[in-house]
């Protein structure tokens, strides 16, 4: 044990003598050629591996930061771009209902024959039986049962149902409506009843034609004002297909609406009472308090004309 202790000591001993010497010879290693050659030797390739390798790590540490650094710009980027596409949206928003209003106001200001009341549409009800939709204006605004719903391009529907603060709208599509109809061009001037069509959605009706009678496919069809519902002269549709079957006594036709039904966001209330037009002045511009008539009597008393 004794021994062993000894050793452990001369060697440590030794081990300092080495690190001493080798101190000093170091630091005058360009005094000792000897010295100085094969250390500088022994030790480059240690320098170069352990300069390659800072280089590399600082290289490596700079890609590293900078791809976090260009990582954060990334993201603050698409926050950025959605943020500018969320403002875009809600500008192409006000664009298109600025546009919508304006062209709605020049409308009002150029229909002076009735009084108009602005309303909002605030819900839908389109299905194949029922073609309804719901404004923001009722009872409190004036309006009541049957009044006429129409925009710029034409005839929406009536008021079906009032509410306190808003009502319900029966539109020109939905099957239960009915509304006189006449053949626009001077030289045609045929009146019939227009009516939703149960069996090609978002289309109307012209039923009951006599097969004499001139109506030919873009024929612009407007309302009769029979019945006193809808004033005479709404734009209601144009003719887009005449169908001819044998086996009927009259023809039947397809009318594509004028209003673009699915876009509609804001409408006008005719608030005026409105008066009845006697299918043998429909010619005319005079409209006159009468008893309604059957809407086919001018067809029927054609021959007598």
């Amino acid at each position: 044990m004794i021994f062993f202790g000894k050793r452990k000591i001369l060697l440590t001993i030794f081990i300092f003598i080495l690190m001493a010497l080798g101190g000093w010879f170091w630091r005058h290693r360009e005094s000792v050629p000897f010295v100085s050659q094969p250390l500088s030797t022994a030790v480059t390739p240690f320098q170069y591996s352990m300069s390659h390798t800072a280089t590399w790590g600082k290289i490596g540490i700079k890609i590293i930061d900078q791809s976090f650094s260009n990582w954060s710009d990334l993201e603050r980027l698409k926050r950025e771009n959605e943020s500018l596409k969320a403002e875009q949206s809600r500008y192409s928003g006000i664009l298109a209902e600025n546009i919508r209003l304006r062209h709605l106001l020049k409308f009002r200001e150029g229909y002076t024959q009735f009084n108009l009341l602005g309303a909002s549409v605030i819900g839908r009800d389109y299905g194949t039986w029922t073609n309804t939709m719901v404004i923001d204006c009722g009872v409190n605004q004036g309006l009541k049962k049957y009044m006429p719903v129409i925009v710029p391009e034409g005839l929406v529907g009536f008021v079906s149902e009032v509410y306190t603060e808003s009502a319900r709208v029966q539109l020109l599509i939905d099957p239960r409506t009915m509304v006189g109809g006449i053949i626009q061009r001077p030289a045609s001037r045929v009146a019939s009843m227009v009516s939703g069509n149960t069996g090609k959605l978002g289309v109307l009706s012209f039923v009951n034609i006599v097969k004499e009678d001139d109506v030919i496919k873009g024929d612009v069809v407007i309302t009769s004002g029979y019945g006193g519902v809808y004033p005479k002269g709404l734009v209601i549709g144009s003719i887009q297909q005449v169908t001819d079957d044998s086996g009927k006594l009259s023809l039947d036709a397809d009318i594509k609406p004028a209003v673009d039904f699915g876009h509609l966001e804001e409408v006008f209330v005719i608030m005026d009472s409105i008066r009845k037009t006697l299918p043998q002045n429909i010619d005319t511009e005079v409209i006159q308090r009468e008893p309604p008539m059957n809407p086919n009597l001018h067809q029927a008393g054609a021959e007598n004309e």
